[in-house]
């Protein structure tokens, strides 16, 4: 009822304003503004009851409303924000987490390193050269790397070397026992002699019986 009555008020209040123009203008100046203005207000009049009105309860409901969205947008931004930052956080400590690993590693391994003398190390490489060149056994090398005749490295660092070469002992005979054989034309026990024995190659019986077995019939 509140709504229908400004608009009832509008109505007659344009219609009003409306004649008294029109009368004005008729009695004196008959000028085609004002006949127009006179008209504008008519057309106001009558479109009056038909214009809608916000009543204060819906402009409070709407601007609740918008209130709401408003808010409601905003705590999801925080929300998604929060989730960034988290994951952020996340995978800036696991990256920390790895260089830590990477870095105690490289210091373990550069620790390790420090702790084995330099003689050892290089007697390691001497040994891994007479292992991959010459195809000579395990005692064999280590003689050769004590010999006051040969490396002159002590029993220590030998003894690292040995215990670190990385080779196959079995093929080592058995080439060796290759070189024997078509070479100097030896028959197979004299090559098996010659490879156990401590004047000669110095390989273990097992390792010069694996060489003798594969060799060319």
């Amino acid at each position: 009822m509140e709504s229908v009555i400004p608009k009832i008020l509008g109505m007659i209040i344009g219609l009003g304003i409306a004649y008294l123009i029109f009368k004005w203008n008729k009695k004196n100046k008959q000028s085609k503004i004002y006949y127009a203005i006179a008209f504008m207000f008519l057309i106001g009049g009558l479109y009056m009851p038909f214009a809608e009105t916000v009543s204060p309860e819906q402009e409070a409901v709407e601007s609740s409303k918008a209130e709401s969205s408003s808010i409601k947008e905003s705590e999801r931004k925080e929300s998604i924000s929060i989730e960034e930052d988290a994951k952020s956080s996340s995978l800036s400590e696991k990256k920390a987490s790895s260089i830590k690993a990477k870095q105690s590693s490289a210091k373990s391994s550069e620790s390790s390193s420090k702790k084995i003398p330099r003689e050892y190390v290089s007697a390691l490489i001497k040994g891994q050269e007479y292992a991959d060149s010459m195809y000579m056994s395990k005692k064999a090398i280590y003689d050769q790397l004590t010999s006051n005749y040969g490396e002159k490295f002590s029993p220590e660092a030998a003894t690292y070397a040995i215990n670190n070469i990385k080779a196959n002992w079995n093929k080592n005979a058995l080439q060796k026992a290759k070189d024997y054989q078509e070479e100097q034309n030896m028959s197979p026990d004299a090559i098996y002699d010659q490879l156990t024995s401590d004047s000669g190659e110095q390989f273990t019986p097992d390792e010069a019986n694996y060489a003798v077995q594969h060799l060319d019939k």
